[in-house]
């Protein structure tokens, strides 16, 4: 009797331990098919590898990018206005590239393109305006001439004070200046010649050739504009 408890007893622990494997065989298969196919298995050894590759920086001009601004149409302003205090408290002047916008903060330059001949100018805003429906910007008469156009499409990217003076906080090394595409690029000053005296958007605009750039130039209260020329391979494209 107590040979034939002993062998059951066994007989039980064998099987409890048959069973117990292959529960864990299982449970084992299952999470390797869980695993991601290009999963490796975790080692103590970590190999690294560094690409000494150089990088070739581009060898053309570097561009701040502008603020793409809703299209739409533009129309201008002239005579009626001439001489009157503005919104931003200068006094309109029609022959200035100067422009009106509902909400673009005073100051800011705005690249105005005429999709329809790919004419190009810049323009800084003085204004507010204009508070007709689907109308976007209100040229200055000479500014709306310059582009050819009326009441036509328009194609708008903006360039605020605060973009231009968090700019130079980071950067004294370089400059922003607008070249003859009226793209906007980031110069080195040493490759800048000629120190003509600071003025304001349109005598730098109007009296500029095309070797010179019109450098801004961040002051206290405002932006002034200097008329500069490169000395470097990119200055006439």
């Amino acid at each position: 009797m107590t040979i034939q408890l002993s062998t059951k007893t066994i007989f039980r622990s064998l099987l409890f331990v048959a069973i117990f494997v292959a529960v864990l065989s299982v449970a084992m298969l299952v999470e390797a098919r869980d695993l991601p196919a290009n999963a490796a298995p975790a080692s103590d050894t970590v190999t690294t590898t560094t690409d000494t590759t150089p990088v070739v920086a581009d060898a053309g001009p570097t561009f701040l990018p502008m603020e793409d601004i809703a299209d739409g149409l533009a129309s201008w302003y002239g005579q009626p206005f001439h001489g009157r205090r503005t919104a931003s408290g200068r006094r309109f002047d029609m022959n200035e590239f100067t422009a009106a916008h509902r909400t673009l903060p005073f100051g800011s330059l705005v690249r105005v393109v005429n999709p329809t001949t790919g004419k190009t100018i810049v323009v800084e805003i003085t204004d507010r305006g204009p508070f007709i429906r689907r109308r976007v910007l209100d040229l200055s008469k000479a500014a709306a001439r310059e582009l050819g156009i009326s009441v036509s499409p328009v194609e708008i990217e903006a360039l605020t004070p605060a973009a231009i003076r968090e700019f130079y906080l980071e950067n004294d090394s370089t400059v922003l200046a607008l070249d003859s595409e009226m793209s906007v690029r980031i110069v080195d000053r040493e490759d800048l010649v000629g120190d003509t005296t600071s003025s304001t958007f349109t005598e730098a605009f109007q009296q500029r050739d095309s070797l010179d750039v019109i450098v801004i130039v961040p002051t206290e209260k405002s932006l002034r504009y200097r008329r500069m020329s490169m000395n470097d391979q990119f200055a006439v494209r």
